[in-house]
């Protein structure tokens, strides 16, 4: 008779490149969390790990200002690391990389620009002197995003 029980994920990918590469995705996380709580909390947030290897732990800074100040820290951090026995760290490198940019949803645009009343009239008063057809809508398109509608 079969179980209807689940299957844990590390059962069916075994000892698999996927499942090494999940257990160095596991360990970085952990030691991301360790850096959040080792590195001072304006710092922390400008600074995330790109990668450990061979004793090297390779970490990344918003700007080139938040690196020299990354780097400043790095004595310390190699030390705290070594005490805190989480990691082999020997040495620390800083490289600098700006934050990956946002999602073009993520980006808020910011509404229709709106004009004076003065501004919209004399747009308007152009649009009827012209005698270009789409020269003349565009105009009245621009004109009708006046602020505030003229009293006549």
């Amino acid at each position: 008779m079969r179980s209807s029980a689940p299957a844990r994920i590390g059962n069916l990918l075994g000892r698999s490149q996927a499942s090494r590469l999940l257990a160095q995705a596991r360990a970085l996380k952990e030691l991301d969390t360790l850096l959040d709580r080792l590195i001072p909390a304006p710092l922390s947030a400008h600074s995330r790990i790109l990668s450990l290897r061979d004793a090297t732990l390779v970490l990344a800074a918003d700007s080139p200002v938040w690196a020299a100040r990354l780097r400043f820290h790095t004595p310390q951090l190699v030390k705290q690391l070594r005490d805190n026995q989480a990691v082999k760290v020997r040495t620390v490198q800083v490289r600098v990389r700006p934050p990956d940019t946002p999602q073009a949803a993520e980006i808020s645009l910011p509404g229709p620009r709106r004009l004076s009343a003065k501004n919209a009239d004399a747009l308007q008063q152009t649009a009827y002197s012209v005698s270009d057809p789409g020269l003349k809508a565009a105009l009245m398109r621009l004109a009708s995003r006046r602020k505030y509608p003229v009293q006549r």
